[in-house]
């Protein structure tokens, strides 16, 4: 449909969607700009009712509404008033191999957002429950947003199935993305958050580039450069973004002590979990105190927010400098104030930010401080679950970022599961499993001695060997 020819509201897109489009200019492959997951109970489903549950879904939930349309070189955006699904596909599989196998062969097929927003399969495996395949746009959904509809699908599901109560409505994305215009258009904040970034980036001095696989890539560059003193060199190759998918977990017991640790200490676990990542690129990169990733931040603030589809995450560009004499206390106190402050800037959009970054320091399209992206999913456990629920991301294949780290709470085993999706033309698997490795022994030494430095837990970090 061309945009002369839709009969309902047009809309620009807004900074988080915007975001999402930019890693397709980082690469060559569309595919970029989806998201991929399963999700299944170890339940019978009725998957006649399950589809009657996902129509009502699609109305409450305006997110599986939104359509695009391309008006030259920008797109646009719009809401169908309704939308029906006729037909679900349904597949069975014997295994959980054959499920991967299928699915990750559908990853690889863009979701191009001019023609689809979604797709969707109703499945079976064996030996693992009944589920839910969802493949959607990143600009109509953040993983939180896949998150809110599983579950409110699901609760919609109950409702059929036992005539209970419906659950609360949604709020609707629409609404936000007018209230998110009009945040922009106050150009007093939007001048405050750019001062705060502009100090932000300043503060410290130019930032380093740290990679999982240590300080060759950069000193070949610096060789090319012919500057012994280049910090940040040009990791955003879209050329060669081919990426490779290792899962690592972190038993119940461990995670135990890391969900325990938070509440005593009221901290986030993705903070617990980025210290253990960044001290590993430290001592991978001459044990250099300035690290710098970017952290997926879903921006629900608010209890609206929370209970809302559509995208509206962007990342959070956490530059961590922790001197060694500092105690892993004092480094969650630091990481944690780190993250507040550019929480509490998350109104300003990430493309302004950087660009800002960029002129300051004179940064190409294809150079960045960030080592890696990092992403939580906020999961139940399945100790919070009236079933056992299997919860997959899948492999894109290919990433602009030299390493997406996706991390979450795995219901099955009260764990937590980490997918790495690394650059192959960068890192090794060996980089990765060290990483992941010493990333959990850090942390757990930090939560059973507090006191003791960041330099100590330096000490006990084993570098993989190239």
């Amino acid at each position: 449909m061309k945009n002369s020819e839709v009969p309902y509201p047009l809309y620009d897109l807004i900074p988080s969607q915007i975001t999402m489009y930019m890693m397709v200019k980082f690469s060559l492959h569309k595919n970029l700009v989806q998201v991929p997951t399963s999700f299944a109970v170890d339940h019978d489903i009725d998957f006649a009712l399950l589809k009657k549950a996902f129509n009502l879904e699609i109305e409450r939930n305006d997110s599986l509404r939104l359509r695009f349309v391309k008006q030259g070189k920008t797109i646009k955006q719009y809401f169908l008033p309704e939308y029906h699904m006729d037909e679900i596909p349904y597949m069975h599989f014997s295994n959980k191999q054959e499920q991967a196998a299928f699915f990750e062969k559908d990853v690889n097929e863009p979701v191009r957002f001019e023609k689809e927003t979604f797709r969707i399969y109703f499945y079976t495996t064996d030996g693992v429950g009944n589920g839910i395949y969802f493949n959607v746009t990143h600009l109509a959904m953040d993983a939180m947003g896949i998150i809110v509809m599983y579950f409110d699908m699901l609760s919609i599901y109950k409702a059929l199935l036992t005539g209970g109560e419906m659950p609360q409505p949604l709020t609707p994305y629409e609404d936000y993305i007018k209230a998110e215009f009009a945040r922009l258009s106050d150009k007093k904040k939007m001048a405050k958050h750019a001062a705060f970034y502009h100090e932000y980036f300043r503060k410290g001095g130019e930032p380093m580039y740290a990679g999982v696989h240590g300080p060759a890539f950069l000193e070949k560059a610096r060789k090319k450069a012919k500057n012994p003193d280049l910090r940040v060199p040009k990791a955003y190759n879209p050329l060669y973004d081919k990426c490779d998918f290792i899962t690592e977990t972190i038993s119940a017991e461990d995670a135990k002590k890391i969900f325990d640790y938070c509440i005593e200490k009221k901290l986030a676990p993705e903070t617990l979990l980025q210290f253990g990542l960044r001290t590993y690129c430290s001592a991978a990169n001459n044990r250099t105190p300035d690290v710098f990733m970017m952290s997926m931040c879903s921006k629900r603030a608010t209890a609206k927010e929370k209970h809302m589809g559509g995208c509206i995450a962007h990342p959070l560009q956490l530059r961590t400098i922790l001197p060694e004499k500092m105690t892993f206390t004092e480094a969650m106190t630091e990481m944690t104030f780190t993250r507040t402050q550019l929480f509490r800037h998350s109104a300003f959009p990430y493309v302004m930010a950087l660009q800002i970054s960029r002129d300051i320091y004179g940064y190409s399209a294809t150079q960045g401080p960030a080592c890696m992206m990092f992403s939580w999913i906020p999961v139940p456990l399945g100790a919070q679950l009236p079933y056992k629920l299997d919860f997959q991301a899948y492999n894109l294949g290919h990433y602009f970022s030299p390493l997406y780290v996706i991390s979450h709470p795995d219901p099955q085993t009260n764990g937590i599961r980490i997918n790495y999706m690394y650059r192959v033309k960068l890192s090794t698997e060996a980089d990765i499993r060290a990483l992941h490795k010493n990333a959990v022994k850090v942390i757990l030494a930090g939560i059973e001695h507090p006191d003791c430095t960041v330099g100590e837990l330096l000490d006990l970090v084993e570098v993989a060997s190239h």
